[in-house]
């Protein structure tokens, strides 16, 4: 497998949040990302509002990628909140984590080297049960990604995240994607020093 580019910033860590202000600049940034694993013969599995599917669709076909054929060959996959983070109609962590390592598995036996991994956050705003871990699931995310040594992105519209959910949300990812630009994240928290600080906090 060959590096992982996103803005034109070889990763090394494979978590990313990506906060935009509109879908344009969204796929104006991700667009060479997302080409660069299609004609590399990577797999990319994008999960979106299943209300605006057609229109990701659309917008990867006005990227130059051959929807028809990706999606006949397996190398690509658009699946709904409903078919992920909300299936049955809550958020379970636990199941989204397996989900996730399943595709990458899965992925691997069909002969795919990476799966390009691209996730649409604004599931975390909807009143449904379990939403309240979903900060604790991307900070595990971090830990299955480097594992597994697969680039997940989380797309953030910042329209619709307050600014306390941003800093939550910073503190889960290693790598930032603001402005157009990769940076290493000043407020990441890796996971083991959570689990410390929440330790000491319960016997403090």
């Amino acid at each position: 497998m060959g590096d992982v580019t996103i803005a034109g910033r070889k990763l090394e860590h494979f978590h990313i949040a990506a906060f935009f202000r509109s879908r344009e600049e969204e796929y104006e940034v991700l667009r060479s990302h997302i080409r660069e694993g299609i004609d590399a013969g990577e797999k990319a599995v994008h999960i979106c509002d299943p209300r605006l599917k057609h229109d990701h669709l659309q917008h990867l076909e006005q990227m130059g990628v051959p929807i028809d054929d990706c999606m006949r060959t397996g190398q690509l996959e658009v699946m709904g909140w409903n078919d992920a983070y909300l299936k049955e109609g809550r958020f379970d962590g636990d199941s989204m984590m397996a989900l996730l390592e399943e595709a990458v598995m899965t992925s691997r036996a069909e002969g795919f080297s990476r799966v390009r991994m691209m996730g649409h956050m604004e599931w975390a705003l909807e009143n449904r049960p379990g939403i309240d871990r979903f900060i604790e699931y991307e900070f595990r995310v971090n830990q299955l990604l480097n594992r597994l040594r697969q680039p997940a992105i989380c797309v953030y519209d910042l329209n619709r995240f307050n600014g306390s959910d941003v800093m939550d949300v910073l503190r889960s990812h290693p790598y930032a994607l603001v402005d157009g630009v990769v940076r290493e994240n000043p407020y990441y928290v890796p996971y083991e020093q959570l689990l410390g600080t929440a330790t000491r906090d319960k016997h403090s």
